[in-house]
């Protein structure tokens, strides 16, 4: 029998996970076990819950060494996202457990998400839509700093996929593309009408600046104190990608000084219900947050869940070439290479 543990927090869990046991039973047979744990910060219990499972599901739940290490029969950890800094791929090297990520299922949601936080915050509609609906108060002329999209300059930090989707919606509303991308070739950006730029010349062009790139531990905080003090044009901030890309107290005070005209966040440092309480980022006018949903429609949940769940299946049947990609050395027999 092989044993299946969905683990994650309260709200990742909140679907249909029918879903996830039809994708499994149908690839590794019906006597399949599935098993779903919701995690309330005891490592323990989460030890407990993946000792004899052959495979873990997870979307946002840290996998620290000693968890994965407590599981020494865990050949595979499947992520249902594209990130997987919460998982310490080099100690599930040494255990032998292969981790995946799923990569296409959502780049045109997260790329209209994009447009859509950047739009509102630069058109002030919260602000707008508070006048109206809280001091029924129809004026036009109640804020000012607004830009013309056409003669403004967006910079996106990181030219992937999403970052070239966003770049072609942008360039649909007359607005200047340039990019910063260590990583992407010059003649690829050059292919879709971008400006590869450094991030200093990006922070004192851009007029927008969104966040479409991995977090990693070379660009943790990129966006801190330095930088903002770059940002000449006070420009709209977008953060679509993970909250630690941004150093939120920085954030705060850059807004408190004018020196970004807002903000619109899709992930934060602290994604909790306790998190949004004692966040200063809430509450804002010029603040426009969403709860990690950028990559939100029903098709791409669905593609979320099928993939994931076909990531694992292919790993506990020895498929590696199937899997989407695996982000650690780790053939599917269980050895490290």
């Amino acid at each position: 029998m092989t044993k299946i543990a969905i683990c994650d927090y309260k709200e990742p869990l909140n679907r249909d996970l029918d879903l996830e046991r039809e994708f499994f039973r149908k690839g590794l047979g019906d006597d399949t076990e599935v098993t779903v744990y919701e995690h309330h910060g005891d490592n323990e219990a989460l030890k407990a819950a993946i000792r004899d499972a052959d495979g873990v599901l997870t979307s946002y739940l840290e996998f620290p060494a000693d968890v994965i290490e407590s599981a020494p029969g865990l050949k595979g950890i499947s992520i249902e996202a594209t990130g997987y800094n919460y998982v310490d791929a080099a100690a599930a090297q040494r255990n032998g457990t292969a981790v995946s990520v799923i990569g296409e299922y959502c780049t045109q949601e997260v790329a209209a998400h994009t447009m859509a936080l950047a739009l509102a915050v630069a058109r002030s509609l919260k602000h707008y839509d508070r006048e109206i609906e809280d001091k029924h108060r129809y004026d036009w002329n109640s804020t000012h700093g607004m830009i013309r999209l056409d003669d403004s300059i967006i910079g996106i930090m990181g030219l992937g996929k999403i970052g070239k989707a966003v770049a072609r919606r942008a360039q649909g509303f007359n607005l200047t593309v340039i990019a910063y991308d260590p990583y992407c070739p010059k003649e690829a950006a050059e292919a879709v009408g971008v400006e590869l730029v450094s991030k200093e010349e990006l922070f004192e062009r851009s007029d927008i600046i969104t966040l479409n790139m991995l977090l990693t531990p070379e660009n943790e905080h990129i966006l801190d104190r330095e930088a903002f003090a770059m940002m000449k044009r006070h420009p709209v901030i977008v953060n679509v990608s993970r909250g630690q890309l941004i150093d939120e107290a920085a954030l705060v005070d850059a807004l408190d000084s004018g020196q970004v005209f807002g903000a619109g966040l899709d992930v934060l440092e602290d994604e909790s219900d306790e998190g949004t309480r004692t966040s200063p980022l809430v509450g804002r006018e010029n603040v426009i947050l969403t709860p990690h949903s950028a990559f939100y429609s029903d098709k791409a949940l669905y593609e979320c869940q099928r993939i994931a769940c076909e990531n694992l299946v292919h790993i506990l049947k020895g498929e590696g070439d199937a899997v989407f990609r695996m982000v650690n050395d780790v053939d599917v027999c269980g050895n490290a290479r």
